[in-house]
């Protein structure tokens, strides 16, 4: 039953577009309005909306370059710090080297002049031994001739007036 009722009330109506399309005068009013709507948005809103969105294209576009160029500086800047630290690491490696090289020269300069001075006591010893030994010698010589004036004068007081002249002679003959 319902249906039959919409069906019959379909007919009498006519065509379902009426239903669908709004009365001409209407349409002309709408068509109008929005035509007028659209010149001022137009001329107006979409010219300001352009402009903010090429300002904000332009702003971005001016960071991001901002942003390479500190990229640029940052990467200048690391690279001088890596030169530094190289730098740094060869001038540390220079004055190790130096310092051994200063600790080798004050190594071999004391060593020499320790060698000297045991030169010098060795020579001192040599000529203090030398002048002992020439002490020890002239005091055996001294004592030497003290023993055979003794002998000689014991054998030549137990000798003869003519043994001890030939003693005299053959003496003088030996040394001569």
């Amino acid at each position: 039953m319902n249906l039959e009722f919409l069906l019959a009330e379909a007919e009498e109506s006519g065509s379902g577009i009426d239903l669908l399309l709004p009365a001409t005068s209407e349409l002309v009013a709408g068509i109008a309005a929005f035509a007028i709507v659209f010149f001022f948005i137009w001329k107006w809103a979409l010219p300001a909306l352009n402009e903010t969105l090429e300002s904000r294209a332009s702003a971005i576009e001016g960071q991001i370059k901002e942003a390479e160029e500190t990229k640029a500086e940052a990467e200048k800047s690391k690279a001088e710090y890596d030169k530094l630290v190289s730098n740094a690491d060869s001038e540390v490696q220079t004055i190790i080297d130096e310092g051994k090289a200063a600790a080798e020269k004050i190594k071999e300069d004391m060593l020499a002049e320790a060698k000297k001075e045991a030169e010098v006591i060795v020579e001192k010893a040599k000529s203090d031994s030398e002048a002992e030994k020439e002490r020890v010698s002239s005091e055996l010589k001294g004592e030497v001739a003290d023993l055979s004036l003794e002998i000689s004068q014991k054998v030549a007081s137990s000798m003869s007036k003519d043994d001890q002249k030939k003693l005299i002679d053959k003496f003088i003959k030996d040394m001569g």
